[in-house]
């Protein structure tokens, strides 16, 4: 029994043409990437050129030059992470934005971020698109719920093939496409459990079951899994509102009595969730978040948007070196194995001396009998410079084409070459790859966007903590405190005698800029920080330094800087004057000598700041 598609509902049919449609236009880019995971995993041969040579009985060998580069840019990547900020409007958002900043570290580490965001990098550094989903689950077995950003597959999201921007802007919609058993299906869909039934006992006209090159659009026999399509598509409408007394309000608004002085209707734009399973609709629902976007962020390593253009890593660009080079290692590891045997020279007519040549030439220890002049072997101590000037100019290849020098790599540069010039071309290697994370930096932007969202849209945090809780988050001395959210306070009464609530730290009001820091968040920059202070007392009086020791102590990774802060607090406390007694009794130095207890000079106290530091 086969499904036609003309027998479906309007609506099912246009989301399987949408899917379709963005299939067969990112068909080019999952072949090409799907490459490069081969390259960057290892499997760097085509089955034709490996069964080629093993009929030829010769060595197919890789060496794998591709993996040292990504790893080094995703080691770059995971040592110069960028931290969020929040920027006040008003002066009365400054205490609202640290909130929100410690809010946002608190989510980001308890879903692990940091390791999701470096795996969605890779993908975009190999294949030259990552994903990551910023969405709300809720577990009923603690009957509360919590946002999470993640890792999703870059094959298994697909692209409205109109949208050109990298921000999903200009997009009509997103499809998140996975493949999942049936027994979660009707687990999750209890209601459509015939239908789910019926689908996976029936072959979809849309599969092509004869040519196996072929990706499974809709049902995979062999893992025997569905595909399970979630469009997240946007819906245009037209709004109603009405302007009474200066105010504009719309119909849920109105309160009788109410006479409005002008109605006009505005555009609005709904994001809305389509479920389906080859021809079965599970659901068609508004979307649960209220900020009016994709719960989904792109992250491209190089693409600009053009038609035509594609996704690419910096693996693509690599794939004909590495190709190049393997093939000549092989070539060369034939010739080795061969120049031990390469043959003997004898003149015509011994064919007994032949005949034993022929036979056993090349055992090891092997006795020749010769009649006439003796058998000479071919030279097998030359071995062809040409290929060490290839393996060179393939270095150089690698270098050149991904933008990463010897001196990125740590590898041995010339003698004599000076620190400062090392340095140089480390940042020259930098530069060629600075686009990189300057799209990695506007990806966390947009996540940002997603959990924050903007005024009239709120992001997944206002929209979900909206009830009384307790982060632990960083306070300004860098100490872990404890802050409670959506708190509501009684800060007076009216001239009735009721109460007058306001929330406490609301998550929900305030206006400021989301920005991510320009310095990374390294143990790098916290030396450079550390000791960039440690110079700038140096110019200050003795008197001076005092003041601003804590905080040279605070930029320092000390152990036991907790501690150092506290006696150095001691230390600099005012002491209280000497109880006065009758003349004569008493004894030790006179006051404020340094001999007297609890009292230390600052020069003296300055000088010992410095040695401990």
């Amino acid at each position: 029994m086969q499904i036609e598609v003309e027998e479906l509902n309007p609506k099912l049919s246009r989301f399987r043409t949408m899917f379709k449609a963005a299939v067969e236009k990112q068909k080019p880019w999952r072949r090409n990437a799907k490459t490069d995971y081969k390259f960057y995993f290892g499997d760097q041969w085509d089955e034709s050129d490996r069964q080629a040579l093993r009929k030829q009985k010769r060595p197919a060998i890789t060496i794998n030059r591709v993996r040292p580069f990504v790893n080094l840019i995703s080691g770059y990547q995971r040592i110069n992470r960028y931290e969020p900020d929040f920027k006040p409007r008003t002066a009365k958002d400054l205490d609202l934005c640290k909130v929100r900043k410690g809010v946002t570290k608190y989510i980001m580490d308890s879903c692990k971020f940091n390791k999701q965001e470096s795996r969605y990098f890779m993908d975009g550094v190999i294949g030259g698109l990552g994903w990551a989903e910023v969405a709300y689950e809720f577990d009923y077995h603690a009957m509360d719920g919590k946002v999470y950003i993640k890792r999703r597959s870059p094959f298994d999201i697909y692209v409205d093939p109109e949208s050109r921007e990298p921000d999903l802007s200009d997009a009509e919609y997103v499809i998140d496409a996975k493949w999942v058993s049936k027994n979660d299906l009707i687990r999750t869909y209890p209601e459509f459990k015939e239908d789910i039934e019926t689908f996976t006992q029936l072959r979809d006209q849309d599969e092509d079951l004869d040519n196996e090159e072929l990706e499974p659009v809709w049902y995979d026999a062999k893992k025997k899994k569905c595909r399970l399509i979630t469009v997240w598509y946007k819906d245009y409408k037209q709004k109603t509102y009405y302007a009474v007394g200066g105010q504009i309000v719309t119909r849920e608004n109105l309160v009788p009595g109410m006479m409005p002085t002008q109605t006009f209707r505005v555009p609005q734009t709904e994001i809305r969730c389509y479920v389906m399973l080859g021809d079965v609709e599970l659901e068609d629902i508004p979307s649960p978040y209220k900020h009016g976007r994709f719960p989904f962020v792109p992250y491209y390593a190089y693409y600009i948007g053009e038609e035509g253009e594609e996704p690419a890593g910096i693996v693509r660009d690599l794939q004909d070196v590495q190709r190049e080079h393997n093939k000549r290692r092989s070539q060369f590891l034939h010739l080795i194995n061969t120049m031990a045997n390469r043959g003997w020279f004898l003149r015509k007519g011994q064919p007994q001396t032949k005949k034993q040549l022929e036979t056993a030439g090349s055992t090891p220890g092997v006795v020749v009998e010769y009649e006439q002049d003796p058998p000479k072997q071919f030279d097998t101590t030359q071995v062809p410079t040409v290929f060490a000037q290839f393996d060179q100019k393939c270095s150089e290849d690698f270098r050149e084409i991904s933008g990463i020098n010897e001196a990125m790599l740590g590898q041995e540069m010339a003698a004599g070459i000076s620190g400062k010039a090392i340095e140089l071309r480390q940042r020259q290697a930098v530069t060629q790859v600075a686009g990189l994370f300057d799209n990695l930096r506007e990806t966390k932007e947009m996540i940002l966007h997603l959990l924050w969202g903007s005024q009239g849209a709120p992001g997944l945090i206002p929209q979900y903590y909206t009830e009384e809780k307790t982060f632990r988050i960083l306070g300004d001395n860098g100490q872990e405190e404890f802050i409670t959210v959506n708190q509501p306070q009684v800060v007076g009464y009216d001239w009735l005698g009721n109460a007058i609530h306001q929330t406490l730290n609301d998550l929900s009001v305030g206006e400021f800029d989301i920005v991510i820091s320009e310095a990374p968040a390294t143990p790098t920059q916290r030396i450079a920080q550390y000791y960039g202070l440690l110079e700038l007392l140096k110019l200050m009086p003795p008197n001076v330094q005092m003041l601003f020791a804590d905080m040279v102590i605070e930029a320092s990774d000390f152990d036991n800087k907790e501690e150092l802060k506290q006696r150095l607090q001691a230390a600099l406390q005012p002491q209280a004057p000497p109880q006065q007694l009758p003349p004569g009794q008493g004894g030790g130095p006179p006051p404020g000598q340094p001999g007297q207890p609890g009292i230390v000079p600052q020069g003296v106290a300055a000088q010992a700041m410095q040695a401990a530091l």
